[in-house]
């Protein structure tokens, strides 16, 4: 799914989920497609490779050798004097460096103005600084062979470039020029706020899974909640001023509340001298604090529909809450959702996908953020006509694996591609940055990757079951479904109350139907 500007989309498809017994004792039916019962791996473990290796069936290959150490490359980091954290990685292959800045200012920090902080963070491109304008800017990281970006996520804004070793110093210092001194000109904002307005009225008209995942974040966070936002809406871009901008700029962009990481073929100490240099005269008060509520845990599962008139298609979420991100059992929770829908050898894509033929994508994922419960997601996106299905067999599979637990055999898969894949995602410099800015935005231990990767290593079977009934909450869940509310509402009624909601009226509720759960 293509990622818009300022409504950012965290959706990163994974598919994957298995069979799972019948809901009936909810009042939920079964798939109406494909065969009733099917033997999937973690079911019976062991059974269906005897039962072939008896007939003189196929026999499983040998098991693979242990990989190969590949530890993250160590981060030195030192804060400066005015509270600036400097992070340095050390890698020689190329003459490159990357450069990120991580301001901790996320997209839901102004929580009573939605699309501040993407605005903001946009202008630092777009609006120039006080001795550029925005081409003259642009002409100068160009001249560098660079180009500049700028991500703005739920906790964090980060910039980024990456150089050749020669520029490294001028690209750091027009980066330190950006975030500390933009000049926010009030014509480009104009233009930015009308491109915005675009390409969110777009996206809403378009986007089935962007428009289920504002409705998804909206209903999971109380009011007041930096994460209730997903992104600005057009009337949320068109109460933002350019005295709300530089105020945002002004409390948010401080010292104390920003990283400079350096990744490539750079000396530590020559390093943090030239990130002294740019940023050492960088100066504010303290971040302001930033509360983030939580909305206590709903007894029944609830329905919501984000009404897309006509659509021909559904995507659906079902929804829990999880744990926090520093949980001591976080690399179970990641082995246990990578079984469950984390890719084509899960559950999810098995069953839901591939057996039951419900939907064309299906997966599981737990969105990561710096505070509090995280929000643990299972999707399929399938046709109109077979929602109600689709939603029954994510339900049934997450009931599965809590009830029935995981086989040894799907341990040892998905703790092997989540190590393994590691460290492919190592293989550059820029990933390497992006790696350790992540570390910065969710506030965890530069040491924290290779820590990470030994649990996940060691995650056993009965552990990683242990994981899966505080990730998955199929009873109380949160269902909702981008889709034809007039073709599907009534049919979702089985699973809860439905409420039906208008994407293009601020999600305003349009109508309730009362719930036919038994």
């Amino acid at each position: 799914m293509k990622r818009p500007r300022l409504l950012l989309t965290l959706l990163v498809p994974a598919v994957a989920l298995a069979a799972l017994g019948s809901g009936a004792g909810c009042g939920e039916t079964t798939g109406s497609i494909g065969p009733r019962h099917v033997d999937l791996p973690g079911y019976a473990p062991g059974a269906a490779a005897a039962a072939a290796t008896a007939r003189g069936g196929r026999e499983h290959p040998p098991a693979s050798s242990d990989a190969r150490p590949s530890p993250f490359p160590a981060v030195h980091g030192r804060t400066l004097k005015n509270g600036v954290s400097v992070a340095v990685v050390e890698a020689h292959a190329l003459p490159i460096v990357q450069l990120r800045v991580v301001v901790r200012a996320g997209m839901g920090y102004a929580p009573k103005q939605p699309g501040l902080a993407e605005l903001t963070g946009e202008m630092l491109k777009d609006g120039g600084t006080r001795s550029m304008t925005s081409a003259e800017m642009l002409r100068r990281v160009e001249g560098l062979g660079a180009d500049l970006s700028v991500d703005v996520g739920h906790d964090a804004t980060t910039l980024a470039t990456g150089v050749t070793r020669a520029h490294f110093a001028e690209a750091l210092a027009i980066l330190a020029e950006v975030v500390q001194a933009p000049r926010f000109d009030e014509g480009e904002l104009g233009k930015l706020k009308a491109r915005a307005t675009d390409e969110a009225e777009d996206q809403l008209r378009s986007n089935g899974q962007l428009t289920a995942m504002h409705a998804v974040f909206r209903e999971l966070f109380p009011e007041g909640s930096p994460y209730a936002s997903y992104g600005a809406l057009p009337s949320d871009i068109a109460r933002i001023t350019p005295a709300a901008v530089r105020d945002f700029h002004r409390r948010f962009y401080v010292p104390k509340n920003v990283t400079v990481i350096v990744a490539g073929d750079v000396d530590d100490a020559a390093a943090s001298a030239l990130v002294d240099k740019a940023f050492g005269a960088f100066a504010g008060e303290a971040p302001p604090k930033v509360d983030f509520p939580e909305k206590p845990a709903s007894p029944k599962r609830r329905v919501i529909v984000a009404h897309r008139p006509k659509s021909a298609q559904s995507d659906v979420f079902v929804v829990s809450l999880g744990p926090t991100r520093d949980a001591a059992d976080w690399a179970e929770t990641r082995v246990c959702n990578q079984i469950l829908g984390g890719g084509m050898a899960g559950r999810l894509f098995a069953d839901v996908r591939e057996q039951r033929s419900l939907a064309y994508s299906a997966y599981s994922r737990v969105v990561e953020l710096a505070h509090g419960a995280q929000p643990v997601l299972a999707y399929a996106g399938t046709q109109t006509a077979k929602t109600a299905d689709a939603v029954t067999g994510l339900l049934e599979n997450e009931k599965r694996i809590v009830s029935s637990g995981v086989t040894e055999a799907e341990t040892q898969d998905a703790r092997r591609y989540l190590s393994d894949v590691f460290a492919i995602r190592m293989e550059t410099v820029g990933a390497i940055a992006n790696m350790t800015a992540e570390l910065a935005t969710l506030r965890l231990p530069y040491d924290y990757w290779d820590t990470y990767r030994a649990a996940v290593r060691a995650a056993g079977a009965t552990a990683t079951w242990g994981a899966a009934s505080k990730l998955y909450h199929p009873d109380s869940a949160l269902v909702v479904v981008s889709g034809d509310a007039d073709a599907i509402g009534s049919a979702l009624a089985r699973f809860g109350e439905v409420t039906v909601v208008d994407p293009e009226h601020q999600f305003a509720p349009i109508r309730t139907l009362a719930s036919e759960q038994k």
